[in-house]
């Protein structure tokens, strides 16, 4: 049996054999998931806002995911939400995406009802990049600018998030709407890396002052 050298790691990312360029590259890119894994677990698992409750997604919540996110007219403004939206794909999000590492899903609670979703996905090496929905009977009443806006407050918060992205689809001119309110400058269009739909392209910087 060939003994294994003190610096082999067991995954074999690290290993006999790698070459030194090799080798740092696999370095750079685990110490560039681990600070984007830290950036995720430095965010608070509960946000109160002045109407809202933001909070980790729970089974109890699927079946008004399911009847919100089941709508055509939802899932036309986003660029990865299944359509139809099944309750297979309710339990799905709340007990494995939601449970990813590079995730921070919460669920917008109003009155003690789930009525949508915003949070923040992590990539190494790049900023945290913000998503939401929300569902329709909840449109029009300034209720996803709230939300988001207390996530990014809280992201920067953190000290460790500098950058937030975010992404629409050139048609979701509300989605556009609410980025521009929180201060997301535009930037150009480009394939979303999803599913290489157009997208627009946004940013907020953490507040000097912040």
């Amino acid at each position: 049996m060939m003994a294994r050298r003190a610096d082999d790691d067991d995954d074999g990312i690290i290993g006999i054999g790698l070459g030194p360029a090799v080798r740092q590259r696999a370095l750079a890119e685990a110490a560039a998931k681990l600070a984007a894994r830290r950036q995720r677990d430095a965010l608070p698992h509960r946000i109160t806002t002045h109407r809202l409750t933001l909070r980790a997604p729970i089974r109890g919540d699927v079946p008004d995911l399911v009847r919100l996110a089941d709508n055509r007219v939802i899932a036309e403004r986003l660029a990865r939400l299944p359509s139809p939206y099944t309750r297979a794909d309710g339990v799905a999000f709340v007990e494995i995406f939601a449970q990813r590492p590079d995730e921070r899903p919460y669920a917008i609670v109003l009155d003690e009802r789930f009525i949508g979703v915003v949070g923040l996905s992590f990539h190494p090496g790049a900023a945290p990049e913000l998503g939401y929905w929300l569902g329709e009977p909840y449109w029009r009443r300034g209720l996803m600018s709230e939300a988001a806006k207390a996530v990014c407050d809280a992201a920067f918060a953190t000290r460790r998030i500098e950058r937030i992205i975010a992404r629409a689809l050139p048609t979701n001119l509300a989605s556009q709407r609410v980025l521009e309110k929180l201060g997301f400058t535009r930037g150009e269009r480009g394939p979303s890396p999803a599913n290489g739909r157009e997208v627009v392209n946004f940013a907020l910087d953490k507040p000097r002052w912040g």
